[in-house]
């Protein structure tokens, strides 16, 4: 499982990935369409001082971690029925579905701290009357695709490849395309927000100064998976993953 955002040098790579689990109920609709009810979980980070960072991502030191836990209804299609013994059929799938996320970091301290109640980038501030804090719970779109392999007549091997696409730009806590005024976030929510809101000068002589961009407000957020999975046919229609 990973993420593509402001803290990832690469919209999709295998760099600061993490594990995944899912499990699923299905129902058999056709030779070709089956539709299926799943939850996941997994775990999302990435960090500015990662070595395959970009040099002026490296001099904002910005980093988060959060869980996830998800849950979708979608609708598979299959190319081919399979229903024997070396047997291969690509698919593809699309739903709807929600996420639940909760960023966090860890101060100069060690202390692991929750970045959304922050506001780290002015939100809900009279100063920022345009920024509100983002909900921890949203919709998302699953889609992907994958192929099969018919193990046994019960049973079926797949790779699959899933996409999440997102309706915020707050997966990592990082947006604006500019810092707050770290005066302002220190006098209306605190020091902790001040400090994690703009991370530079914890680096030894760095010159990243506030009047530096902070994230990239023009494109969403987003995580992708890989599974390996296996279905299980409870009979002629129902099958678990």
């Amino acid at each position: 499982m990973n993420y593509g955002g402001d803290l990832q040098h690469s919209s999709y790579t295998l760099n600061q990935a993490h594990g995944f689990v899912t499990g699923g109920l299905g129902i058999k609709l056709s030779s070709h369409f089956a539709l299926y009810y799943m939850l996941g979980a997994g775990k999302l980070s990435a960090s500015d001082a990662d070595p395959a960072a970009k040099p002026k991502n490296k001099k904002r030191n910005l980093n988060f971690t959060t869980n996830i836990g998800e849950t979708s209804l979608n609708l598979e299609y299959n190319l081919f029925d399979i229903s024997g013994l070396n047997n291969f059929t690509p698919y593809g799938f699309a739903g709807v579905g929600a996420f639940g996320f909760k960023p966090y970091t860890y101060d100069t301290a060690g202390n692991k701290v929750y970045l959304q109640p922050l506001g780290t980038e002015g939100q809900e501030i009279p100063e920022y009357s345009d920024k509100k804090l983002y909900k921890l719970t949203q919709l998302q779109i699953p889609f992907g695709f994958g192929i099969k392999y018919a193990i046994s007549p019960h049973l079926v091997l797949a790779g699959e490849l899933g996409f999440r696409k997102l309706f915020t730009d707050y997966l990592d806590d990082v947006s604006s395309l500019h810092y707050a005024d770290t005066a302002i976030l220190r006098a209306a929510r605190g020091p902790l927000a001040a400090d994690l809101s703009f991370r530079a000068d914890e680096i030894p002589g760095s010159t990243y100064t506030i009047k530096a961009h902070r994230g990239n407000p023009d494109k969403k957020d987003s995580y992708y998976t890989f599974s390996i999975k296996l279905f299980v046919s409870l009979d002629k229609s129902v099958f678990l993953f």
